[in-house]
């Protein structure tokens, strides 16, 4: 797309977005150019805050804090360490926000570094099946029974763990555009109470019964949250749309959940290696 505008004649561009990037497109090599050389600066905006009660539901939103057991935690703080101990042992803090492209380069090309991805890998998988993570989920759905409810997570591989345990439809990139269509047909009738997905409903599908949402995980960005949260807010009979997040205590769930909020996004890529925060860039 950056380069269907670089080559477009057109003298004057509008830009219309609802879910700005959180971070400039800088990676030239790709073909991925800043949005202000392409169209140029944000001239005008608009916060969720000032359209709600009147274009958008009243909506709250609750996070929901969690620990792991003693054997997650074990197993949580070993991988930590591999992890985290690598990052600073190879001052990774230097690469400034590119820290984590330099991490994945590293380990396709060091066996230390590939144990450190995958130490990283394993604690993200911990996380997205912890005990007390599913436990909350299991009570939200219960108190919800009779809402329509959107359940996102980070991986398909826990999309459709969730869909198993939950008898619940799962949406992924996999899922084929008749079927999309025919869940999201009975979804809206009634017929299913949730559905599950990863990224998939994150934008450019319109759920206007859904009136909960629930993360249980997914990137440290602002613009996926956004994207999330907008799921639930067509203005329906004045009723109020509420997203749960379920986060783990002490664990990288807490910095992930903290950058997702706008109002809280604090990115700490940069920071010399005791404040780093070991988190995987939006």
């Amino acid at each position: 797309w950056g380069e269907t505008a670089l080559m477009s004649p057109a003298p004057f561009r509008l830009g219309l977005t609802a879910t700005y990037p959180d971070q400039e497109l800088v990676d030239r090599s790709r073909g991925q150019w800043q949005l202000d050389q392409l169209i140029g600066p944000i001239v005008y905006e608009k916060r969720i805050d000032e359209l709600v009660g009147k274009q958008l539901a009243d909506y709250r939103t609750e996070r929901i804090r969690v620990d792991l057991t003693e054997e997650e935690r074990a197993r949580y703080d070993a991988d930590h360490a591999i992890y985290v101990q690598f990052v600073r042992n190879r001052a990774l803090y230097r690469f400034g926000p590119r820290w984590w492209a330099e991490f994945m380069r590293l380990s396709s090309l060091d066996e230390q570094a590939r144990n450190a991805m995958l130490a990283h890998q394993r604690l993200s998988r911990l996380l997205a099946h912890a005990a007390n993570k599913l436990d909350a989920l299991d009570r939200l759905l219960r108190e919800h029974a009779h809402e329509h409810i959107l359940i996102f997570t980070e991986s398909n591989d826990v999309v459709y763990h969730l869909s198993r345990r939950h008898l619940i439809p799962a949406l992924t990139h996999e899922t084929k555009a008749a079927e999309r269509k025919e869940v999201l047909e009975r979804f809206q009738a009634g017929d299913y109470p949730a559905l599950v997905t990863s990224r998939v409903l994150n934008e450019g599908i319109d759920v206007p019964e859904a009136k909960v949402a629930i993360v249980l995980g997914g990137s440290a960005g602002s613009r996926e949250y956004v994207q999330r949260l907008g799921r639930i807010l067509r203005k329906v009979e004045n009723r109020e749309a509420v997203l749960y997040e379920i986060i783990v205590r002490d664990t990288l769930d807490t910095g992930r959940a903290r950058r997702r909020r706008p109002k809280e996004s604090t990115p700490a890529t940069n920071q010399p290696p005791e404040q780093l925060s070991f988190e995987e860039p939006a």
